[in-house]
């Protein structure tokens, strides 16, 4: 693949992954790793401290109650726990304006395994 294509296909996927946020461009997402019932999970690099981390990307928050709690309950509680076999929240991206908010971004660790 050249290298051209390849900085097209990165392009299009960071526009495609990252909606209006202000810290979007903090991240270079590397590829989608994960696909969910509440959105879609990407590895991505953390331009300032180069570190790698996974970008969860929720969806729609508002359209449906019980899922809001339940996202709300995941991120308090993985927020409050600090033990080295629970993934940390690195970060939480908040969009530059109230009238764009419709998906949250949580930036966590980014883990080479997963529960399957």
């Amino acid at each position: 693949m050249k290298a051209s294509t390849a900085l097209l296909m990165m392009s299009n996927l960071e526009s495609e992954f990252f909606t209006e946020y202000g810290k979007a461009s903090r991240y270079k997402v590397q590829e989608v790793i994960g696909k969910g019932s509440y959105g879609v999970v990407g590895s991505a690099v953390d331009t300032h401290t180069r570190e790698k981390v996974a970008i969860k990307k929720i969806n729609g928050v508002f359209e449906h109650a019980s899922d809001d709690t339940r996202i709300l309950r995941e991120m308090k509680l993985l927020h409050l726990l600090h033990h080295p076999d629970v993934v940390e929240i690195k970060h939480i991206m908040l969009p530059s304006s109230r009238q764009k908010f419709g998906d949250i971004y949580v930036v966590f660790e980014l883990i080479e395994s997963y529960l399957h």
